[in-house]
């Protein structure tokens, strides 16, 4: 029993090490030049592709950020240094910068998703916890798989019908 404890124990730890390798970026964006802030939003724009960090960001989120984006960078435009912005300027610039870091904190494959839930056939619950990438990957496999199984059936319908 000692052997076993001593065994999760040694798993959580290295699980929670592994955790903190891959966390979660909490500002992604933080526009302060314009140089920077086009580094930024090349970067941010890359990992929305398939395989980076927010690959599975739904499409009417990618479409708000890739709004707020272009609305920063023409405002940062207008203005050559952020001191030149009034305060609407500032406060339009903040509130973009915090809604894309909020969909794309959202939306970031590390992010930690747990779930307290009790097995059948025990009233203790256990938490189990997968990253949002993770969860995403399932949903998506699963989705493949009834799909297949949609065009299987279908398939072999035809086959079946075509035959007599």
């Amino acid at each position: 029993m000692l052997k076993v404890l001593s065994a999760a124990a040694c798993l959580v730890f290295a699980t929670a090490a592994w955790a903190a390798d891959e966390q979660v970026i909490e500002k992604p964006l933080i526009a302060q030049t314009l140089d920077g802030f086009q580094k930024e939003a090349g970067s941010i724009r890359e990992s929305m592709k398939q395989g980076g960090r927010y690959e599975f960001i739904k499409a009417d989120d990618q479409k708000k950020v890739e709004a707020r984006l272009n609305s920063m960078e023409a405002l940062l435009t207008k203005h050559a240094a952020q001191n030149d912005l009034n305060t609407n300027d500032k406060i339009t610039l903040a509130n973009a910068q915090e809604e894309v870091n909020a969909i794309l904190k959202h939306n970031d494959s590390n992010r930690l998703v747990c779930e307290s839930r009790a097995p059948v056939g025990s009233h203790l619950p256990v938490k189990t916890c997968h990253t949002f990438g993770e969860l995403e990957l399932q949903r998506h496999e699963a989705m493949k798989s009834v799909s297949d199984m949609d065009h299987s059936r279908v398939n072999a319908g035809r086959s079946s019908a075509g035959g007599n």
